[in-house]
C-alpha cells in the first residue's frame, strides 16, 4: 500500500504544499520583524477652505499629492496606504489671491498607532510643505440651452418648444479668467426613433462661443444635471363648426353654413388629440340673421395643441335661412309696464318683422302679437315722447319668432282732472 501511495501524483501534490507552507514560515520567522516601507500618491487636503469662500477666493490647480517612507512593525506598517493616512495643510488665514506655501500635518490611523508599542516612525517625506494658488472667484449666471440630435418615429413631430427642462439657467463661479470663456451650458438628447414624450435626466456641458466643452476643473457648477422632458407630437385634421343658437323663428335645422377653411392640421401629443375629433369656433344666434350672415371667427386651439399652418388666425362663416318666409306686420298691442304715476301715457301702433313658415303665419291673429314697454326708468315730463325699449312676444305660436330689437314712442301727457259731484251740481244750477 505504501509503495502505491508513493506511485501516485495526489501523494507528491501535497508533499509539495506542506514542503511551500515550512518554506514560508521559515522565512516570515528569519525576517527581521521590522519593516520599511514607501507609500506613494497620499493626496493633500486643504482645511479651512471655508473661509476662502467668505472671502471670495478659490483655489485652483490640481490637487497635490506627497509620497512617505515609514517603519515600524512589518504586521502593522502593512495596513497602512494613501487611503488611511490623513495629509492636511491650512489655508484659513489667506485673505487675498496669491501663491502660498502652506505647511503639512501628517497623520496616521489610530487603529496603525494604537496597534502596538512599538513606534511607527515617518523616515521621509516628498515634501514638508505645499504651494496653493488662490484666485478671486466670480459668479455668472448662463442660458441652459437644449439641443435634440437623435430622431423621431414616422408621422412624429417635434419643433423648438418640444423641451421642458427643470431650469433655464445655470449659475457658474470660478476663477474669473475661465468663468469668462463660458458662453452658456447645453443638455443634449440623442435618444433615436422617439415614438412618444420622453422624460429623464440629461447632463449639463459648459461651452464657449463656439460651443466647444470649457474644462470645470477650475469651477464650480450648481448641478451637473437637470430634469428634461422632450414632447413628440403627431398631426391631426380638425373640421371646423359653429353652433347655431335658435331664435327668430329659425330651428337649427332651417340653417346652413360654410366654413372657409372647412378645417385645420394641428399638432400635439397623441393623448390630447385622440378625443378632439372636431373644433367650435363659437355660437351663431340665428334671431340676428335674416336671410344670410357672415361672422369671421377666431381660431382659438386648447393649450398645447399648435396649428400647421399659424398665420391662419380665424375662419370666415356664412350662416344661411332656408324654408323660412319673413313678414312685416303693425300691431296696436303694445303694453306700458310700470308707468310713473301722475301721468297719462300713450303709444301708437308698431312694425315689427316676423319669420316662420307659411302654414304658420295662417294660425296668426292680430291679437297673438304682444308688445311690452317698460317705463320703470324715464323721468316724464308733461307734453313730452320718450323712446324706450321693447320686448315683442308672438303668444301661441312657437313657429314664429321676431326678428330684430324694437322700441317705441311714448308720448306723456298731464293726467286728465276728474270733477267732483258738488261742482257737477252747481254746474246745473246755473242758469
Amino acid at each position: 500500500m505504501w509503495n502505491k501511495l508513493k506511485q501516485s501524483k495526489a501523494f507528491y501534490v501535497v508533499i509539495a504544499i506542506l514542503g511551500a507552507i515550512v518554506f514560508w514560515l521559515y522565512v516570515d520567522i528569519a525576517q527581521p520583524s521590522e519593516a520599511n516601507v514607501p507609500i506613494r500618491g497620499i493626496p493633500v487636503t486643504f482645511t479651512g477652505a471655508e473661509s476662502l469662500s467668505s472671502e471670495g477666493l478659490l483655489i485652483i490647480g490640481d490637487s497635490p499629492t506627497i509620497d512617505l517612507r515609514v517603519s515600524g512593525p512589518r504586521s502593522v506598517i502593512t495596513r497602512l496606504n494613501p487611503g488611511n493616512i490623513t495629509v492636511t495643510a491650512s489655508v484659513a488665514d489667506i485673505k487675498e489671491a496669491g501663491v502660498y506655501s502652506t505647511e503639512l500635518s501628517i497623520n496616521l490611523p489610530s487603529s496603525v498607532t494604537s496597534a502596538t508599542s512599538q513606534q511607527v516612525r515617518i523616515i521621509s517625506r516628498s515634501a514638508s510643505a505645499v504651494d496653493v494658488t488662490v484666485v478671486k472667484m466670480v459668479s455668472k449666471t448662463v442660458e441652459i440651452i437644449p439641443e435634440f440630435t437623435g430622431t423621431v418615429a414616422q408621422n412624429r413631430f417635434y419643433d423648438e418648444d418640444s423641451f421642458a427642462l427643470q431650469q433655464r439657467e445655470l449659475l457658474v463661479q470660478g476663477e474669473e479668467s475661465v468663468v469668462d470663456t463660458v458662453s452658456y451650458a447645453k443638455v443634449e438628447l440623442t435618444e433615436r426613433n422617439l415614438s412618444s414624450t420622453w422624460t429623464g435626466w440629461l447632463d449639463v456641458v459648459l461651452c464657449d462661443k463656439e460651443g466647444n466643452p470649457v474644462n470645470t476643473d477650475n469651477l464650480t457648477v450648481e448641478t451637473d444635471a437637470i430634469s428634461v422632458a422632450f414632447y413628440v407630437d403627431c398631426q391631426k385634421e380638425l373640421p371646423l363648426q359653429v353652433s347655431l343658437l335658435a331664435g327668430g323663428g329659425a330651428a337649427e335645422e332651417n340653417a346652413s353654413y360654410e366654413i372657409t377653411p372647412a378645417s385645420i392640421i394641428v399638432t400635439g401629443q397623441e393623448i390630447q388629440l385622440e378625443d378632439l375629433e372636431s373644433l367650435n369656433l363659437g355660437t351663431v344666434d340665428l334671431g340676428k340673421i335674416i336671410t344670410t350672415g357672415t361672422y369671421d371667427f377666431p381660431i382659438t386651439l386648447p393649450a398645447g395643441i399648435s396649428q400647421q399652418n399659424p398665420e391662419q388666425t380665424s375662419a370666415h362663416v356664412t350662416v344661411s335661412i332656408n324654408g323660412l318666409e319673413t313678414r312685416k306686420l303693425v300691431t296696436s298691442n303694445i303694453q306700458l309696464l310700470n308707468a310713473p304715476e301722475g301721468h297719462s301715457y300713450q303709444a301708437g301702433s308698431l312694425e315689427v318683422r316676423v319669420r316662420g313658415k307659411a302654414e304658420a303665419f295662417e294660425l296668426l291673429m292680430n291679437d297673438d302679437i304682444r308688445v311690452q314697454a317698460d317705463l320703470k326708468e324715464i323721468e316724464p315730463v308733461d307734453g313730452t315722447k320718450v323712446t324706450v325699449p321693447a320686448e315683442v312676444v308672438i303668444d301661441g305660436i312657437s313657429e314664429l319668432g321676431v326678428l330684430g330689437s324694437y322700441s317705441v314712442e311714448v308720448s306723456v301727457q298731464p293726467m286728465a282732472e276728474t270733477a267732483s259731484p258738488e261742482d257737477e251740481g252747481a254746474e246745473e244750477e246755473t242758469p
